[in-house]
């Protein structure tokens, strides 16, 4: 028993010596292409919704990423990112469009996994990303001109234009999302690396402000949320430690 457990510890130390003399840490700028979605839209209780319209966004960002051997590591990014969500529809003989884009400070923290190789190595990040509102848009068209339409708030009791155009006040100021992104890293050089790869993330949180979380037609109300799915590629120059 003595003997196989001075086994299991010698391996246990060989194994974190081997992980300590392969720590690296590197350093990159990156972008994604985004197919941007915000589920259960919240049209202020009027009496109809509107269509979803395919809407696209992106995002850039600075990031650094520490390996705690070849295979595992951690990787932050800060960057700008762009979200938000397009429709479409008709009523009462009126057309109606609405396009609202919501622009954020994103920061990912990602656990990383990736396999061995020489030239090229999956990988599998996931984790928490917090994205803190910096704007909100909308442009609100009725039959091409901005909608003048003014209603009655039925939580602040206050008069609002629906067809404002700058809305920030109408969504929370930190949405948390749950990311994954899995691609594959390529070496360039002993230094440089190029990554590509698919990331989708999904909001946990509502993304309508307390007095903005109107009942629908119907007279309920369904939590907001950011999701988004696309694809993203970055370059990185690696320091082995």
């Amino acid at each position: 028993m003595k003997k196989t457990l001075s086994i299991i510890a010698i391996a246990i130390l060989l194994t974190a010596s081997t992980a300590f003399s392969q720590k690296q840490v590197y350093f990159g700028l990156g972008g994604s292409f985004l197919s941007t979605w915000t589920t259960n839209q919240n049209n202020y209780g009027l009496p109809f919704e509107m269509d979803y319209v395919s809407t696209f966004g992106g995002n850039g960002n600075l990031n650094i990423g520490f390996d705690f051997n070849n295979n595992i590591g951690l990787k932050l990014e800060v960057g700008y990112g762009v979200l938000g969500q397009k429709y479409k529809d008709s009523h009462e003989g009126s057309d109606y469009t609405r396009n609202v884009s919501m622009n954020y400070l994103q920061i990912p923290l990602l656990f990383k996994f990736r396999t061995s190789g020489d030239i090229a190595r999956f990988y599998l990040m996931a984790g928490p990303q917090f994205n803190m509102l910096l704007s909100a848009n909308q442009k609100y068209n009725k039959n091409g001109i901005i909608d003048t339409l003014t209603i009655i708030n039925p939580i602040t009791l206050q008069r609002i234009k629906v067809g404002e155009e700058t809305i920030t006040d109408r969504y929370t100021s930190l949405d948390i999302m749950g990311r994954i992104d899995l691609g594959v890293d390529i070496s360039l050089s002993s230094r440089l690396f190029l990554n590509v790869g698919l990331t989708m993330a999904y909001g946990l949180m509502d993304l309508n402000a307390t007095d903005w979380r109107i009942p629908d037609h119907t007279y309920n109300y369904n939590p907001s949320h950011n999701l988004y799915g696309g694809i993203n590629i970055g370059l990185n120059y690696l320091i082995p430690l």
